[in-house]
C-alpha cells in the first residue's frame, strides 16, 4: 500500500523538481552529475524496496497474527476504518476512527525520529543512511537519495506496532505520508516559516540536519513533528547557511560506492581492531568512534568556507550528453519492469535478475560521470547483459 502512495506522488515529485530548478537557476543549486546520482541512488531503493517491502508484511503480519495484544489477551481489534464513511445520508464523521489514525500517524512519525537518530548515532546503522547525506547540493533530487538497505532497519524499528495490532496497510499508509511530507523539506529556496518551524520540520531545519557544520551535525532527525527534537535536546536553528555533504566527502557520483562505501569502511576497520569487545564497539558506537589502537576518536575537521570546493570533475560535453540520454534509458526501464512485475506478467525472479543488472548499469553510468578514461568496454558489457535478460522476457 505504502509503494502505491509513493508510486502516485513520484511524477509531483519530479514535477516540482523541475520547478524547483528553474526557479532557483540563478542559484545553481543543481549540477547534472549530483542529480543524476541522486535519482539513480533512488532508483535502485525502489528496486530492493519490492522484495524488502514484501518480506517486511509477512513478518510484520506474523507478528499482529499471533503476538499483538490482541491475540494475546482478547484486547479488542484495533480500529482501521476510513474517518469519511459515505451513508444514504451523506457523508459521515467517524471520531473514533480519526482517533485511531491520528494515534497511527503520530506513532510513526515518533519512532521515525528514534530509527533516525540511531542511524547518526550507531555506527552499523549510519551505514545503511549515509546514501542520503552524500551529496554536496540540496534540493528536491536530494530527497530521492535514499540508501538500498535503509528499509531493512527502519521497518524492523516499526514492528512494534504489530504488537499493538495496527494493521500492516494502516502502517504502510502513514509510513508513506511522512515519506512524502519528508520529500518538500529538502529545498534551498523556501526561507523560515513563522509558527510552523515551533512544530513541523520545515525546510529550515532539515537544511540544519544536512549540514557537516560541527554545530548542525546530528541535529534536527524529525519526520514530520520537529517537536522531537525539541523535547530530546537534538535541536538546532538554522543560523547560517551549511555547506552540505558528509564530514569526509565522498569524492565519486557512483551510486553503488554510495551506497556500499561505509560498509566497505566498517569491515576494514573491525578486520585491523584487535580484541572482540571494541569490534562490537565499533558497530554500535557513534560513526567517529574509534578504539585506543586505532588512535581514538576521530576529530571531525574544520572546514574553510573560503577554500572548500565541491566534487565536480570536467567531462566532454559528448559525455555529459551521453550521461543524461543513459540515465533516461536506465529510467524508463525501470518504470517499465515495475509495471510488468505488478501486472503480473513478470516474475520476480526475473525481475530481482534485473535488479542486479541495474547495479552493474549504475555502476558504469558513475564511470561516465566521474570522468573515468576507458569506460567504453564497461558499457558495451552492459548491453550485452542487457541483451541476454530481455531474452528472457519473451
Amino acid at each position: 500500500m505504502q509503494e502505491t502512495i509513493l508510486d502516485k506522488a513520484v511524477p509531483f515529485f519530479l514535477g516540482l523538481a523541475l520547478v524547483e530548478f528553474i526557479w532557483g537557476r540563478r542559484r545553481s543549486i543543481y549540477r547534472w552529475n549530483d542529480s543524476i546520482s541522486d535519482l539513480a541512488t533512488g532508483i535502485l531503493y525502489s528496486f530492493t524496496g519490492v522484495i524488502i517491502t514484501l518480506g517486511a508484511i509477512i513478518l510484520y503480519d506474523k507478528i499482529r497474527i499471533y503476538y499483538s495484544i490482541q491475540s494475546l489477551f482478547h484486547v479488542a481489534e484495533f480500529p482501521s476504518s476510513s474517518p469519511f464513511a459515505k451513508t444514504a445520508n451523506g457523508w459521515e464523521f467517524n471520531l473514533g476512527s480519526f482517533l485511531a489514525w491520528t494515534f497511527v500517524l503520530i506513532a510513526v512519525d515518533f519512532i521515525y525520529y528514534w530509527f533516525h537518530r540511531a542511524t547518526h548515532e550507531i555506527h552499523f546503522l549510519w551505514a545503511c543512511h549515509v546514501t542520503h547525506h552524500s551529496s554536496e547540493e540540496f534540493n528536491l533530487t536530494v530527497a530521492l537519495r535514499q540508501s538500498m538497505f535503509q528499509r531493512i532497519f527502519e521497518y524492523a524499528f516499526n514492528l512494534p506496532l504489530a504488537l499493538l495490532g495496527i494493521p500492516w496497510w494502516m502502517f504502510f499508509i502513514c509510513h508513506g505520508i511522512l515519506k512524502i511530507y519528508q520529500f518538500w523539506v529538502h529545498t534551498r529556496l523556501v526561507g523560515k516559516l513563522g509558527w510552523m518551524e515551533k512544530v513541523l520540520l520545515t525546510p529550515s531545519h532539515h537544511r540544519v540536519h544536512h549540514g557537516r557544520d560541527p554545530e548542525y551535525l546530528d541535529k534536527n532527525h524529525g519526520g514530520i513533528l520537529i517537536l522531537w527534537d525539541r523535547m530530546f535536546g537534538t535541536y538546532a536553528e538554522e543560523k547560517k547557511e551549511p555547506i552540505y555533504g558528509l564530514t569526509e566527502p565522498l569524492p565519486t557520483f557512483n551510486p553503488i560506492w554510495a551506497n556500499l562505501h561505509v560498509y566497505v569502511s566498517l569491515w576494514n576497520l573491525v578486520k585491523a581492531t584487535p580484541g572482540w569487545k571494541d569490534k562490537l564497539l565499533l558497530l554500535i558506537k557513534k560513526p567517529d568512534w574509534r578504539p585506543d589502537s586505532l588512535g581514538g576518536e576521530k576529530k571531525v575537521p574544520e572546514i574553510n568556507r573560503s577554500t572548500y570546493t565541491k566534487f565536480d570533475p570536467s567531462i566532454s560535453n559528448s559525455r555529459k550528453v551521453y550521461g543524461v540520454l543513459q540515465f533516461i534509458v536506465l529510467a524508463g526501464l525501470s518504470a517499465y519492469l515495475l509495471k510488468l512485475l505488478k501486472l503480473g506478467k513478470m516474475s520476480l525472479a526475473l525481475y530481482s535478475g534485473f535488479g542486479v543488472w541495474f547495479f552493474f548499469a549504475f555502476l558504469s553510468l558513475g564511470l561516465v560521470w566521474n570522468g573515468r578514461a576507458k569506460m567504453e568496454k564497461w558499457e558495451v558489457l552492459k548491453f550485452v547483459l542487457l541483451c541476454l535478460l530481455v531474452w528472457n522476457l519473451k
